[in-house]
């Protein structure tokens, strides 16, 4: 009796429980199906949908699969999971998703091991060649955007620390920084060195100590990124350079020590770009000059193969953007010559709101990307499954309408997309906030790296705003134009004998101001030809032309070596004037023109011409002759 008792109340407990699942999956059932059909409402009816690999269409898939299935599959998932493809915990996990009821470390764990699951053999590397099918090159770059994305989400914005959250999952947190990040040093959990650059005094020849850690090395490492920024201090010029700009860069030091800079420089180098002589050339220069200069070596942050076969010119400036220690730096060409000091840029309104400062360069109407580059750009944004798992937000895209007089951003972004419009900004001067805008630094390095990318824009420069927007950063953007600065000419007279009343400067330089016509910096130099050997060649080239013009190589030769002559500056509008190229200095003289009557110091974006008060025209020309001083 007391046997048979036990038995029913058994089969009655289990009759509870079967019960119970079932009113509770109902339950699981019908608010995944509400959640999704709601996030699908909120979509934006342009937005693109995911690409095939993407985890994010494959989690969306997978929710979908699960909100189909029958009661019977439900419930053997949860009794017999062995026979269900999808686990009970899985199942939870979609529903907390689709609920955004989901802790981050949960999220992006599952996140991540999905990328594995759909593709154990993805890799970011893949990008960095060139396929010449769009199909496929374009997939790439979606994937990339996605999962650069997703990491800065997860683990750089979102705090999370790599190591943690894979701790007990399929997900190898050293593996996945080194797919992410192909550029970076192989590593793995039984790493015993800290990854950091070789960094030495050129002024001393000592070795600056890497700093104290309180983790293990594979810890540190395994999270380099967030690591890196946390030990990133103060301020500082930075810049890379070639056996080419070392004497160009003898120059900067020069003019910088001129304008009583205190801030240090970083040389930052993959390893193999200046000889001994160099050194110590520059060595020497900073003890002269008294301006304190360090070599950083990234060759033991670097994976050797992929820095000697992807990073070559252009590419070893987001070296430099990166692997400075500085929190905050300057970023400069060689040949830039600053006319205001650091604190000017640092203390920037736009750079303090966006910690982005960039620079415009010559509008040049007439000089195109391809629409196809568009196309491809257009697959970088953030997918309609992106936005509603991860938040992604662009500050533009191309599923909204928007106006481009709202900012100079704006119309950057729309001269470039709807117009096509290859020429933007100028990268000669870059002010950044490392600390802020990392995510956008990397994303900017991996683009640029792209093989069918590097064919649309010219070198790194576009890439420096683009980064910022598919990491989905702001940035700023100087409203003045890139103008030109010289000796200014008058055109000659007009047949009645009036004055033309029409003004033009010839260089090779670009001028950057500020909207209160303030002289803010100059990219080419204050040679008025820096092209080495110029004179020979263009003599060689169009021996008619210059030699009706010049009469013989060692004329031309004392003007192109001789200091340009600071008069003035024009902001030429391109509309009415545009900038005209002239076969001086190897083709890289341009003039520009202005109207002074009635547009001298005017205005911004009227074409204009731009004078100095006599202390000024000294300051500048002072400047002009220390460049060119030896």
């Amino acid at each position: 009796m007391l046997k048979s008792l036990k038995s029913r109340r058994l089969i009655l407990k289990r009759l509870v429980t079967l019960l119970l699942s079932l009113f509770f999956s109902y339950l699981i059932f019908s608010a995944s199906r509400n959640v999704t059909s709601s996030n699908k409402l909120n979509n934006h009816a342009s937005e693109r949908t995911a690409v095939e690999s993407s985890a994010f269409n494959w989690i969306e898939k997978r929710q979908h699969q699960v909100r189909s299935e029958n009661l019977m599959n439900r419930l053997s998932a949860y009794f017999l999971p062995f026979l269900s493809r999808s686990s009970h915990k899985e199942r939870v996990l979609l529903r907390q998703l689709g609920n955004n009821e989901i802790a981050k470390s949960d999220k992006c764990r599952y996140i991540f091991e999905v990328l594995y699951k759909i593709d154990p053999d993805w890799d970011n590397a893949q990008t960095a060649k060139f396929y010449n099918v769009d199909g496929v090159d374009n997939t790439l770059a979606s994937l990339l955007g996605e999962r650069l994305r997703s990491y800065d989400y997860c683990f750089l914005s979102g705090q999370l620390d790599p190591t943690a959250i894979f701790a007990n999952s399929t997900v190898n947190p050293h593996d996945l920084q080194n797919r992410m990040f192909p550029f970076l040093k192989k590593i793995n959990e039984e790493s015993k060195t800290v990854m950091w650059p070789i960094i030495t005094d050129m002024t001393t020849g000592e070795a600056v100590p890497a700093p104290e850690v309180d983790m293990e090395s594979s810890n540190f490492n395994g999270n380099f990124w967030s690591n890196w920024n946390r030990l990133s201090k103060g301020r500082g010029f930075v810049l890379t350079i070639a056996e080419k700009d070392v004497p160009l860069f003898l120059k900067q030091l020069k003019v910088m020590e001129f304008s009583k800079n205190e801030l240090p420089f970083q040389i930052v180098s993959t390893g193999n770009e200046l000889s001994a002589e160099s050194i110590a050339k520059i060595s020497e220069t900073a003890k002269e000059t008294e301006q304190r200069v360090y070599l950083v070596d990234c060759s033991t942050v670097l994976d050797t193969n992929f820095a000697n076969t992807y990073i070559s010119f252009f590419q070893n400036k987001w070296v430099a953007t990166l692997f400075n220690t500085f929190e905050e730096y300057i970023l400069l060409d060689a040949d830039v010559v600053p006319f205001v000091g650091s604190d000017y840029f640092f203390d920037s309104p736009s750079y303090r709101e966006s910690g982005i400062l960039l620079f415009k360069d010559r509008v040049m109407e007439n000089e195109q990307t391809f629409q196809y580059c568009i196309e491809m750009l257009n697959e970088v944004e953030p997918s309609a499954q992106e936005r509603r798992f991860i938040g992604s937000r662009l500050v533009f895209d191309s599923s909204l309408p928007f106006s481009s007089e709202t900012s100079e951003e704006a119309s950057v972004y729309y001269n470039f997309f709807k117009k096509l419009r290859l020429h933007h900004v100028d990268s000669g001067l870059v002010v950044v906030n490392k600390l802020e805008k990392l995510n956008g630094l990397l994303m900017s390095f991996m683009l640029n790296l792209d093989g069918k990318l590097q064919r649309c824009v010219y070198g790194d420069k576009e890439i420096f705003w683009l980064g910022q927007l598919y990491a989905g950063q702001d940035y700023s953007i100087n409203p003045v134009d890139g103008s030109i600065i010289g000796p200014v000419n008058e055109e000659p007279e007009n047949d009645d004998g009036h004055k033309s009343g029409m003004y033009y400067i010839c260089s090779t330089q670009i001028a950057h101001s500020d909207s209160k016509n303030r002289l803010l910096w100059v990219n080419g130099g204050l040679k008025t030809c820096k092209i080495s050997n110029s004179a020979e060649d263009d003599f060689g080239r169009e021996p008619e032309y210059f030699k009706s013009r010049y009469g013989d190589i060692s004329k031309l030769k004392r003007i192109y070596d001789a200091s340009l002559n600071v008069e003035g500056l024009i902001v030429p509008d391109v509309s009415v004037h545009p900038w005209m190229q002239i076969k001086e200095c190897s083709n890289y003289m341009y003039c520009a023109y202005a109207t002074g009557d009635g547009h001298t110091n005017s205005e911004l974006d009227e074409g204009r011409l731009i004078t100095f008060t006599e202390k000024e025209l000294r300051y500048i020309n002072d400047i002009s002759r220390t460049w060119n001083a030896n």
